[in-house]
C-alpha cells in the first residue's frame, strides 16, 4: 500500500514580497511516522483549493503567529501579534473541505486554535494577562529550553484511546489558546490552569488538535502514538 500524502500547511510572511515557509520538523515528523509530505502554500482560488483536498490523504495545519481576532469577531489585544489574513482564510477552507470529506485533519499549537476558528470559536488572545502565569507555556527567550508541562487527557476521548494515557508530558510554546468553542468540539486535554490543550469533533473519523508541538519532542511516546493514529487514519488502516 502506498504510503498516504500529508499537505501540511505553511506560514505566510508579507515583508516586500510574501514569503511561505515551514520548520523542517514537520516535515520530519510526517516521514517518521510513514507518511509522504506535502507542503501546502496559501491558495485563493476555491477550485485549486478543492484540487488540494481531493489529492491529499490528510492534512496537518502547522504552528505560527496569531490568528486575526476579526475572524471571530474581537478586536486584537495589545499583546496580539496577528498575521496576514491570507493564510487562516486559506486554512479554514481547507479544514472545512477535509471535514466535509472526512479525511483526517490533525491542528498543532496555532493549528489547533485555527480548527476552533474555522468551526466558529473564540480564542484567548493572551494567557498571561487573561489567565495568569500558574503554568509556564512558553519560553521567555529563545536561549532557554522549550516550556514543558503535563496534561490532563479526557477519557472517552478519541485522543485518550490515541496516547493510552490519562496525562501526558509535552513541549509547549504558545500564549493564545481555545477559549469558545466552536460547534460540535469537545475539549480533550487541560493544563493544570485550565487551558484548553486538545480538542476533537465529535463524531469525526480523526479531527484533532493538539495545543502542543508533538514534532519538537520525536522521541516522546505520545508523539509516536499520536502521529501514526493520524498517518493509519490517512491511510484508511485506523482501528474502527
Amino acid at each position: 500500500m502506498k504510503p498516504p500524502l500529508i499537505g501540511i500547511t505553511t506560514g505566510y510572511e508579507q515583508h516586500g514580497e510574501a514569503v511561505v515557509s515551514l520548520g523542517r520538523r514537520y516535515i520530519c515528523a510526517v516521514e517518521r511516522a510513514g507518511g509522504v509530505p506535502v507542503t501546502l502554500a496559501p491558495l485563493q482560488e476555491q477550485r485549486l483549493v478543492e484540487r488540494y483536498v481531493h489529492q491529499l490523504d490528510g492534512l496537518i495545519v502547522s504552528g505560527g503567529k496569531d490568528i486575526p481576532p476579526a475572524l471571530y469577531g474581537e478586536e486584537p489585544l495589545p499583546e496580539t501579534d496577528p498575521l496576514a489574513e491570507e493564510r487562516p482564510v486559506f486554512e479554514m477552507q481547507l479544514v472545512r473541505l477535509f471535514h466535509e470529506m472526512d479525511k483526517p485533519v490533525l491542528g498543532i499549537c496555532y493549528g489547533c486554535q485555527l480548527l476552533n476558528v474555522a468551526f466558529g470559536g473564540t480564542l484567548i488572545q493572551d494567557i498571561p494577562s487573561q489567565v495568569g502565569n500558574g503554568v509556564k507555556h512558553r519560553r521567555q527567550s529563545s536561549q532557554e529550553p522549550h516550556a514543558r508541562h503535563v496534561v490532563s487527557i479526557r477519557q472517552g476521548s478519541l485522543l485518550s484511546r490515541i496516547l493510552r494515557a490519562n496525562e501526558v508530558e509535552i513541549v509547549s510554546s504558545h500564549h493564545q489558546a481555545v477559549k469558545q468553542l466552536g460547534t460540535h468540539l469537545l475539549v480533550t486535554a487541560l493544563a493544570p490552569d485550565g487551558v484548553i490543550e486538545a480538542i476533537e469533533l465529535e463524531d469525526a473519523r480523526f479531527f484533532i488538535g493538539v495545543q502542543w508541538h508533538p514534532e519538537m519532542d520525536p522521541e516522546a511516546e505520545a508523539t509516536h502514538r499520536l502521529l501514526r493514529a493520524f498517518i493509519e487514519a490517512a491511510s484508511g488502516n485506523e482501528n474502527r
